[in-house]
């Protein structure tokens, strides 16, 4: 990813993250910062990304392949439960999780997906100022 490529400014980014927003509201209280974030709370935030897909993806696969299984169940909140004590910042995040339906689960993936961009522009231009 070079900046010649892509449109990386603050405004872009501001941009972006308000049209997330609206899409995938799980997200929301961490889009709104990502605009005035510094490079330590981006990169801080990016390092959370995969094991916040990882969760989805293991609920995605309980609820799409599954079904009612306990021990999977005691597996998905045990991994949320450390990572909202490790991780404050996407507490509200996690603890939604375990409570999303397929369609909410399958729209969270795609919304870490956009958010990991959002926060990798972001780390653009704060490295090209």
């Amino acid at each position: 990813m070079s900046v010649s490529n892509i449109d990386a400014s603050d405004q872009k980014v501001k941009e972006q993250a308000n049209d997330m927003r609206t899409k995938y509201t799980i997200f929301t209280a961490v889009l709104e910062r990502i605009p005035d974030m510094d490079l330590k709370e981006v990169v801080s935030v990016l390092v959370l990304v995969e094991p916040v897909r990882s969760v989805l993806r293991t609920h995605a696969t309980r609820l799409a392949f599954i079904g009612e299984n306990k021990e999977l169940d005691q597996i998905i909140e045990q991994k949320l439960s450390e990572l909202k004590t490790k991780y404050a910042t996407l507490a509200g995040i996690l603890e939604r999780i375990h409570k999303m339906d397929l369609k909410d689960t399958a729209g969270g993936l795609l919304g870490i997906d956009a958010m990991e961009s959002l926060l990798k522009l972001r780390m653009l231009v704060i490295l090209a100022s």
